[in-house]
């Protein structure tokens, strides 16, 4: 009985432990406020603050007032800075361009709420409608932001002039991440707070060495975690988010005659390519490029080829051409109508 009460108190010692830890961690970091988001801006770390209903949204609108409208929706872990050498080719071509950094991420705030597909579509919704943006506006969404563009598009079709999807999760994402330690009750939520920003830190440093400048990538992604709350957020993504499963979406948003182009890495091991056979049935208008030896990086680490294909896909659009074509440079990329395979 003895043995059985001092083990019972060193399993409640060793709990006891493991929480106040969990709680600590949590408490390490600044809680991003009005007076950091300042000093962000006077650094030049930031760029434009908005509050919505769910919290503060870190955004960046640039272009001319009249231009039409492309939105990027970045992914899973990287924030908006992803995009920060599409901006100015965008705009110098007459586009206004506006990136925002989702909820969890970046320098947005992190409500402590599930991190769902309702969340982002409702930020997307509540910043368009305050930013005045009602026209219909061409999406760009990587990775998880593909599918939070596709979502989006189902379910508001006329605020969506057409849809570019690169690497696009929804369909289905490799293990590694869905079936991760993050993914577990209880534990996950620990791992995150204790080890997490190493974890999350060693994943970007090697994504970095196939950015354009790999010190200022690993920089801008270090620069979220400087702050409560994001890996409590990719907690919480991970286990709300359709990853996969968003076969409905993509199906209700191919059933609209709006121009899709979807770009892909054959070599993806983070949102598998096999899932594009299955996005083009359920999309039937859209045209696929892929790239047979790049991976999930892809849309920063060939960022200049992504910005021509975009150029030439939304020109195509301005100038009602029935049949989209990139004459830009690419590496031997593979174009695709529909379900018809590869060339």
């Amino acid at each position: 009985m003895a043995i059985l009460k001092g083990a019972g108190a060193i399993t409640a010692a060793f709990l006891l432990i493991m929480l106040v830890s969990y709680w600590a961690a949590g408490r390490a970091k600044p809680a991003l406020d009005a007076a950091l988001r300042s000093a962000l801006q006077k650094q030049g770390s930031a760029h434009s603050f908005i509050d919505l209903p769910d919290g503060t949204v870190h955004y960046r609108l640039e272009g001319p007032a009249n231009g039409p409208v492309v939105l990027f929706v970045h992914g899973f872990s990287l924030p908006a800075f992803v995009f920060d050498d599409y901006v100015k080719p965008l705009t110098e071509a007459g586009y206004r361009v506006l990136t925002f950094d989702n909820y969890g991420r970046g320098l947005s705030d992190r409500p402590n709420v599930a991190y769902d597909a309702d969340l982002t579509d409702r930020l997307i919704v509540n910043l368009l409608d305050k930013l005045g943006l009602t026209a219909p506006v061409h999406f760009v969404g990587y990775s998880m932001g593909g599918a939070a563009s596709v979502i989006f598009a189902a379910r508001h079709p006329d605020r969506v002039a057409s849809l570019t999807l690169i690497a696009p999760a929804g369909l289905g994402v490799s293990p590694a991440l869905k079936d991760s330690i993050l993914a577990r009750p209880l534990i996950g939520n620990w791992v995150a707070r204790m080890f997490g920003l190493r974890i999350f830190h060693g994943i970007a440093a090697e994504e970095a060495r196939s950015a354009p400048d790999p010190v200022r990538f690993l920089a801008d992604f270090d620069r979220q975690m400087d702050y409560r709350g994001y890996g409590d957020a990719l907690v919480s993504t991970i286990r709300n988010y359709p990853l996969d499963g968003a076969d409905a979406a993509y199906a209700d948003a191919g059933r609209s005659p709006r121009p899709v182009l979807v770009i892909w890495g054959e070599a993806d091991q983070t949102v598998p390519f096999a899932n594009a056979k299955r996005l083009m049935a359920l999309m039937p208008r859209a045209k696929l490029h892929s790239y047979p030896e790049l991976g999930h990086n892809i849309g920063y680490a060939r960022a200049p080829m992504l910005i021509g294909l975009i150029l030439d896909f939304l020109s195509a659009q301005n100038e009602h051409a029935a049949d989209v074509e990139t004459p830009r440079a690419r590496i031997q990329a593979r174009s695709t109508v529909a379900a018809t395979g590869g060339e």
